[in-house]
């Protein structure tokens, strides 16, 4: 495993508050807890390779056709098969852009595709009085080439938290070629919709012959453990990234506990209510303490030290609170820290007290 790769993944082991890996605290549904346990029955046979419960189930829930959606074991998962499938073909080498300090499996996919990973500037740091890492659309429509064959954009952002309005995303989509296959990863929508401006593919009603959106049940949903993610887009599209697929790679009852939180929308909107509150509460906290931060709209901020995030990350750990250093995005005085219960909410912002209390980057 690469440096780049092994650092950006899992939580740092043996603290008592996880606030590390952007999962949701608040838990699975109990009905998927339910449906997962009562698929384990028949765990001596293979599941459904073709997911079609839930893809019938997910093409209802996004008003598309059965062909138009595919799941795979997370997200991330689908993005390695997704990249190098969209580089396939045509001449020169292909490029994969994306903005600067996007989620870091588009470089990996980028590379496993033998692609050129193309960084678009993004702005600087977060201040005291402003948001960090704003995306430019037009700087980004300039660098597309012939060569060009994705544009990967998180929205919102994971670790910057940074978004897209919705008339940015329709001008981006609008002044891509058709030969530039387009992916829109929306993994933490549920926490960014009707806020400030943002707007998912689907609210828009975007059209593009190679658009793509990409979703996850990690977030929101909550079955980070089990892995599931979806991507909907053109039928011809959806199969062709289906078929470097895995076989059986979603497990059966990770495709029952994706059922079933669908359903269970009272649950979706307690955990969608929840993040709410303890980001409202972790950004007060932070502004009482006069630490700059991105106030993003995923489930997590991103603040700024000024200084080695390396000594801060163990400080925290040392409270039994582990947070997320951000060195493979070449974010080395920046650490991501995700919402947690309100309890989890209360041990950061007292460890917090503590440990930012002399680091430079106060006001």
């Amino acid at each position: 495993m690469s440096s780049a790769s092994s650092a950006a993944v899992g939580p740092p082991p043996g603290m008592a508050v996880r606030l590390s890996s952007n999962e949701s605290p608040f838990g699975p549904s109990p009905a998927a807890v339910e449906a997962a346990t009562a698929a384990l029955a028949e765990g001596h046979r293979y599941p459904d390779d073709q997911a079609v419960a839930l893809r019938t189930a997910l093409a209802e829930h996004l008003g598309v056709a059965v062909g138009e959606v595919s799941v795979g074991s997370g997200s991330a998962a689908i993005l390695m098969d997704l990249i190098p499938e969209a580089c396939r073909g045509g001449e020169g080498t292909a490029e994969v852009l994306a903005f600067e300090r996007s989620f870091i499996v588009y470089r990996l996919a980028a590379r496993n595709a033998q692609a050129t990973y193309v960084e678009v500037p993004a702005g600087g740091p977060a201040t005291l009085d402003a948001d960090g890492y704003g995306r430019d659309v037009d700087e980004l429509l300039a660098r597309v080439t012939p060569n060009t064959r994705v544009v990967a954009v998180d929205n919102p952002g994971n670790p910057t938290g940074t978004h897209l309005t919705g008339e940015q995303l329709r001008s981006l989509v609008e002044g891509l070629p058709e030969h530039v296959t387009i992916v829109i990863d929306e993994a933490y929508h549920h926490f960014a919709s009707g806020q400030r401006g943002y707007r998912t593919v689907a609210e828009l009603g975007l059209e593009h012959p190679r658009l793509l959106s990409l979703q996850t049940f990690s977030k929101a949903y909550a079955i980070a453990g089990l892995r599931v993610g979806l991507v909907s887009g053109g039928a011809d599209l959806v199969g062709a990234i289906d078929a470097r697929r895995p076989r059986f790679n979603v497990t059966a009852p990770a495709q029952a506990a994706a059922i079933a939180s669908l359903g269970d929308t009272e649950h979706l909107q307690r955990t969608i209510s929840g993040t709410f509150e303890g980001r409202e509460r972790m950004a007060a906290g932070l502004r009482e303490l006069g630490v700059p931060f991105t106030d993003g709209l995923g489930n997590f901020l991103t603040l700024e030290l000024g200084t080695e995030s390396g000594p801060i990350s163990e400080a925290y750990a040392a409270h039994g609170v582990g947070v997320r250093p951000l060195l493979p995005y070449d974010l080395p005085e920046q650490i991501r820290v995700s919402v947690g219960t309100p309890g989890e909410v209360d041990a950061f912002l007292e460890a917090s007290r503590d440990v930012l209390a002399e680091v430079p980057s106060r006001g």
